[in-house]
């Protein structure tokens, strides 16, 4: 797991959660095995020194049931613990065998894949560890769930399945080194986080704060449109980790798919409650 393209998140806390099918608001379901620790999120197992975990063998899922990776706090550098640092890994729809070893045998956590998390979760979502699906607003698509390769943490250039469609990888670049701000800094009350969660409220201007840069991330794809020159400021000027990125303000945060014939599908959520 990592903060940026190089620097392990030592001490997390990582969590593997089940979509909860119930109504809007309730929690994840977690999935990990009571042998391990768990708080008021459930059960987790800690990053080691270079941001490594395993929980192969150590969960089961619902076939049929999406399921993602939330990793909480954590070292990202010399600074000391963050307990901002919020990051996910979408791991898409449990299969039959009721886990993933197989199908995706090793996960890379880090800002890019949480940026595809949030935009696919976000129309169902009350924050990174309260997530729900239902039919009017599916959690996952075949756009979103393309966005970023989980296996390397990078974002793509195209569709894997459809390689005539980009992505806009530079966007999503874009937003990844916006989180890694708050990351890579030394605390919930650093200068670059306090930004972040000030400009990623619940309802975009205004409503809740979140907590940790995943739900920033979830609310941002909620409000696409919201407070862009001050979260694109967060982007680091010199050295971003994530390349390549927007070199000046977006119109927005949207992230949409184009390609051949004018094929636009867009990404940007708006939730009907």
């Amino acid at each position: 797991m990592n903060g940026g393209q190089s620097r392990a998140v030592a001490g997390a806390k990582v969590y593997v959660l089940q979509v909860n099918s119930d109504a809007f608001g309730n929690a994840s379901v977690s999935l990990l095995s009571s042998d391990n620790p768990a708080d008021s999120i459930g059960h987790y197992v800690r990053t080691g020194e270079y941001g490594g975990f395993s929980i192969r063998g150590q969960y089961t899922c619902t076939a049929g049931h999406r399921v993602y990776v939330y990793a909480r706090g954590g070292n990202s550098g010399d600074d000391g613990a963050n307990s901002a640092i919020g990051l996910m890994a979408l791991l898409g729809v449990c299969p039959a065998a009721g886990n993933f070893n197989t199908a995706t045998p090793f996960i890379f956590v880090n800002e890019v894949t949480t940026v595809a998390a949030a935009y696919a979760m976000a129309g169902t979502a009350v924050d990174a560890t309260h997530v729900v699906s239902s039919d009017a607003a599916p959690l996952e698509t075949a756009s979103t769930a393309d966005l970023a390769n989980i296996a390397t943490g990078a974002a793509y250039a195209s569709l894997p399945s459809r390689p005539e469609i980009q992505v806009p990888q530079t966007k999503i670049h874009t937003l990844a080194n916006i989180l890694s701000a708050c990351i890579n800094s030394s605390a919930p009350n650093s200068s670059s986080c306090m930004i972040l969660f000030n400009n990623a409220r619940s309802n975009g201007t205004s409503g809740t704060i979140p907590d940790d840069t995943a739900t920033a991330a979830i609310n941002i794809a909620r409000h696409p449109h919201a407070n862009i020159a001050a979260l694109f400021g967060l982007q680091p000027r010199l050295a971003a980790p994530f390349t390549p990125n927007l070199a000046s303000p977006p119109e927005d945060f949207e992230l949409s798919t184009a390609g051949q014939q004018n094929a636009v599908a867009s990404l940007a959520v708006h939730p009907q409650y």
